[in-house]
């Protein structure tokens, strides 16, 4: 084979070669904005794509665990991935890898690009929902808050779910606020369970709504929907009331009575005057 022949051929190659780098190198490329959200330790990582065609692995450690990967988070098309499963060591800091790849296997670079997310550790990061609570009234000055713990997504070792109360302890509180339905003024206190009777005055409507206080360190919770107490601000009891109802009813009937006398009175005055000969004895 000639000299010419060789260096076609050593072109060629070198063509292709140039192709497929350039192709792979334009085609794959990191992901952007990788980002965190976690909501009551539910822990989901978010990025944006970069490559047409491509799809996505994920893989995460943290100081005190080796790189793990999770199968539903490999070689995905979707641009997030719920990591909660392999985040349970809330104290430990975690950070992740999203590697970008290939959607064809046979174009696939031996070292895919990858984008790193900043680190997250779920005690201090994660955003803590607001409280569900119900109110019950224990008497006219005192009403009872009954606050749910919340469930979260960090399980014990048997599969079962942790509350907020059993990864906090004792450095879980609750600000419970309060005030009179329909007013601005209102009063704030903390509580250290679930459930506290707050003093009242009687004859008012009061609304509560509840926050939950991590301390130490200082960390809130998003505040709950309030709930009013359904008591009537009057200054007259229920009897007065039941009282007023019974004499209205007793005139109403009266009333009904008395109408109906008159109309068969006047119905037998009109019946004398159209027969008057039935009136006069023989």
């Amino acid at each position: 084979m000639g000299s010419g022949a060789n260096a076609v051929i050593t072109l060629g190659f070198t063509i292709v070669c140039l192709h497929c780098g350039l192709a792979s190198d334009t085609s794959l490329r990191p992901v952007t904005n990788v980002t965190w959200t976690s909501f009551n330790f539910r822990t989901t990582l978010q990025w944006e794509t970069t490559s047409k065609d491509s799809v996505y692995s994920v893989r995460i450690h943290g100081i005190q665990t080796d790189w793990k990967r999770k199968p539903e988070c490999t070689r995905i098309k979707t641009t997030s991935c719920d990591l909660t499963s392999l985040m349970q060591n809330v104290t430990d800091k975690y950070v992740a890898e999203v590697s970008t790849h290939s959607a064809t296997p046979r174009d696939e670079v031996e070292e895919p690009p990858f984008a790193k997310s900043p680190s997250i550790q779920l005690l201090s990061q994660t955003i803590i929902g607001g409280t569900k609570f119900k109110l019950i009234e224990k008497s006219k000055t005192e009403v009872q808050v009954l606050i749910e713990d919340t469930v979260t997504s960090i399980k014990f070792s048997n599969n079962t779910p942790k509350t907020l109360h059993d990864i906090f302890g004792a450095s879980l509180k609750y600000k419970v606020t309060s005030w009179k339905d329909g007013t601005s003024g209102k009063k704030t206190e903390i509580i250290n369970s679930s459930k506290a009777l707050i003093k009242v005055d009687e004859g008012f409507s009061y609304c509560f709504s509840i926050q939950i206080w991590i301390s130490p360190p200082s960390k809130y919770g998003l505040k709950s929907q309030h709930i009013c107490t359904n008591v009537q601000n009057t200054e007259y009891g229920i009897g007065f009331y039941a009282l007023i109802t019974i004499i209205a009813l007793v005139v109403f009937s009266i009333i009904i009575g008395v109408t109906v006398c008159l109309c068969r009175r006047k119905s037998v005055h009109s019946s004398t005057e159209t027969n008057p000969l039935k009136a006069v004895s023989v």
